[in-house]
């Protein structure tokens, strides 16, 4: 959970702290009151891609802290983590966690299991099959998802019985048993 966010020359945020309270939050406004301004710096610290121009007029750099609370985390002692990263005008940025320097890369990483940030539109992919599949993927648990794994280089091994099933209006379970069984 996000405790703190602390943002610095982005736009027209001079210096902005926001403590966040546990549950729900709520980010309301008039136009041109700098809500996107506050998500598009929470898309900075997950090691999203940023222009220049985002740095507020005047200034040589923008910077972005969160403190965040997460209990039982191996990169910190108490749970508390605090993710930094400062952009310069020459395009040059520096990404921490807990202070200690890593590359966007690893940053955008760490970041994409604690923050998923969702805009208007991105509802739209819960109409996709694939994420339906893998919805349910990410629900069943690790033991399961190895299971499928398994099945799935089964499945792969010879490409000629997708064929063959199609063929003989098989179903993936038909396949499997098949394949158990030293039938192909």
């Amino acid at each position: 959970m996000i405790s703190t966010l602390h943002i610095k020359n982005i736009g027209i945020i001079e210096d902005l702290t926001v403590d966040l309270n546990t549950g729900f939050n709520v980010l309301t406004g008039e136009t041109g009151a700098g809500k996107t301004l506050i998500i598009d710096s929470l898309n900075l610290a997950c090691g999203g891609r940023f222009s220049k121009e985002i740095v507020r007029r005047g200034e040589n750099f923008c910077l972005v802290e969160l403190n965040i609370y997460l209990p039982q985390n191996e990169n910190s002692i108490d749970g508390n983590i605090i993710i930094s990263r400062e952009i310069f005008l020459n395009g040059r940025n520096t990404c921490k966690i807990n202070g200690r320097l890593v590359t966007v890369n690893e940053l955008k990483e760490f970041m994409s299991k604690i923050i998923d940030i969702h805009g208007q539109n991105d509802n739209q992919t819960i109409m996709s099959k694939q994420e339906h599949i893998n919805y349910l993927d990410n629900f069943i648990g690790k033991d399961l998802l190895n299971e499928k794994y398994e099945y799935q280089k089964l499945y792969n091994r010879d490409p000629t019985l997708k064929e063959i099933a199609v063929t003989l209006d098989m179903d993936e379970s038909d396949i499997l048993m098949a394949m158990e069984s030293g039938q192909e």
